[in-house]
């Protein structure tokens, strides 16, 4: 792939990663499915509706780190998402 091939793949990326780390989001869709993993930050598996914190945001690959806390402030779950496994909705 010639040089401006490779920037605009990557301008791609980035315009599609439209939330920043520390935004508040909630899951209006999950497109792929979760596993079931219960652990010490995994009490139960992601819903529609969670509202959540982006922990981190990266770039390759693309993704996103989520947090879903409950209103003591204890990990519900956190997870890393591909951008096309979930839609998000920016909460003001």
């Amino acid at each position: 792939m010639s040089a401006f091939g490779q920037l605009q793949t990557l301008k791609f990326k980035v315009m599609a990663m439209k939330f920043r780390q520390y935004d508040v989001v909630k899951l209006k869709k999950l497109l792929a499915p979760t596993v079931n993993s219960y652990d010490e930050f995994n009490s139960r598996r992601p819903l529609v509706g969670d509202v959540a914190t982006i922990i981190e945001v990266y770039e390759e690959p693309p993704g996103y780190e989520l947090e879903c806390s409950d209103q003591n402030g204890n990990t519900v779950w956190l997870i890393a998402f591909r951008p096309e496994d979930i839609e998000l909705e920016l909460v003001p």
